[in-house]
């Protein structure tokens, strides 16, 4: 899409393209997504009616474009976003994996242990797990445990996921602050508050319209929450630096860069280079979030493994202990 309406193709014509390609339900979305535009919807519009098919965020980006004018930048910018955020994925996933197995593997093993003294003697009171197990009904509440466990711990990281109950705007002010993780959802938030901005300049769009767009685009509850208060202090003529500071939300590094760019004259430009920026280190932070990550992974299973051992090691020789006189 970026790359056709740079070159001057109508997004019809690039849409009626996009129906050859893919498979069968993305070929469906273009076609409703073609039809609604011939009707006189707009793209984002289209996009919004199949949002179960459309990332929020591209509908966002999309709409703020439509205004700004700069849909060829948007597009490729976002082509760029969604392409490093595979690639992001797909390195957290392989550095993760292996641990994940490894843990999954020494719970597997506490599990066997627990059984197979069960097994093997069934009326000792030879505690083997070291966590006051025995038998085959403390193998069975062993199963249980870890299955609610881990059903639990699911249905908590679905939920988020998916916003259950806006948690996302209580959770989000507190993750802003933990290192690496906050500094990921902090770059990756000005990264498109900045191209958003910049693009609605671009097409003379007011100010205080372009800030609300922009500050929507980020899709991050913790800086959507100075919005109004950017908005109110637009309204009375204040600058743009200045109502990102009053906002209370961003960090001040971006703040002390626009309002240089807005004394400059280099508004549009400073926001560019500002969203390369930011979205480079969003990358950054999130390749260490998954070393991070996995490194934590390996700890807890050594911590896990080390207590299991000891806590066997002491049963034993208290064992032969008391057959001592």
């Amino acid at each position: 899409m970026g790359v056709g309406l740079r070159a001057g193709v109508d997004i019809l014509r690039l849409l009626e393209s996009e129906q050859r390609m893919g498979d069968a339900r993305h070929r469906a979305a273009m076609q409703q997504l073609n039809d609604s535009i011939r009707a006189g919807s707009t793209l984002a519009k289209g996009m919004l009616d199949q949002k179960k098919y459309f990332p929020p965020l591209l509908i966002q980006m999309v709409h703020a474009s439509e205004l700004g004018g700069r849909m060829d930048g948007m597009f490729a910018y976002m082509a760029n976003y969604y392409e490093q955020l595979k690639v992001s994925k797909a390195t957290f996933i392989s550095r993760i994996t292996w641990p994940l197995i490894q843990l999954a593997m020494a719970i597997g093993i506490i599990g066997l242990v627990i059984l197979i003294q069960g097994i093997l003697s069934p009326n000792s009171g030879y505690d083997a797990s070291g966590v006051g197990l025995r038998g085959m009904g403390g193998f069975v509440t062993y199963c249980i445990v870890v299955s609610v466990v881990t059903f639990s711990l699911g249905v908590i990281g679905f939920g988020i996921w998916k916003n259950w109950f806006n948690c996302h705007r209580v959770l989000m002010p507190i993750v802003q602050h933990i290192p690496t993780l906050g500094t990921a959802l902090v770059t990756l938030g000005l990264s498109r508050l900045s191209m958003t901005l910049s693009m609605l300049l671009n097409a003379g769009v007011e100010a205080r319209r372009s800030v609300k767009q922009a500050f929507l685009a980020t899709g991050n509850y913790y800086f959507i929450g100075g919005m109004d208060r950017a908005i109110a202090e637009v309204e009375r003529g204040a600058s743009f630096g200045d109502a990102f500071a009053a906002s209370k939300v961003l960090p001040q590094e971006f703040v002390e860069t626009v309002q240089l760019g807005e004394l400059s004259g280099t508004e549009t430009e400073s926001l560019d280079h500002l969203a390369l920026d930011y979205q480079q280190r969003s990358q950054a932070a999130l390749n260490t979030i998954a070393t991070v990550t996995s490194f934590t992974i390996w700890l807890g299973i050594l911590i896990l493994m080390a207590f299991m051992i000891i806590r066997m090691a002491m049963q034993y020789i208290n064992m032969l202990n008391s057959f001592l006189p």
